[in-house]
This record gives structure tokens, sequence and C-alpha cells, in this order.
């Protein structure tokens, strides 16, 4: 996270979208105007890494996607 101005820091506080947050942010909301880059898997970051799980399961040969 890049550091915030007096005004940014302000302005995100009165959002309120901080409340109930882990680390009081959330990379896909508001607070990812102040991310100017990640390193790794943006799922990973947001929560469970869909792509690389869904891969590795493939590869264990875990029908990943099969119809119902």
């Amino acid at each position: 996270m890049k550091r915030l101005s007096d005004a940014e820091l302000n302005a995100y506080l009165a959002g309120g979208e901080w409340e109930g947050k882990a680390g009081a942010y959330a990379i896909q909301g508001a607070a990812g105007a102040f991310i100017p880059w990640i390193s790794g898997s943006f799922t990973g970051i947001v929560g469970l890494p869909l792509a690389e799980t869904a891969a590795l399961l493939q590869a264990a040969g875990w029908p990943v996607w099969r119809q119902a």
C-alpha cells in the first residue's frame, strides 16, 4: 500500500468501508486505489487462490469441471 496523504486517509476513513475488514481494507474496494502493484496471485490476496487451486486439483486427477 502506498503512503497515504492526510486527505486520502481521512476520506477513506470517513467512507466507512474499512469497518469489519481484516487490516481495515479490501483491495477489491475503494482501498484498491492505494495499491500501486501486487506480487503474486490477486485471488490469493483477496481469499482462496481459485485459479491455482483448480489447477492443483486438476493435476491431482480431481474432476474439477464436471457436468451435474
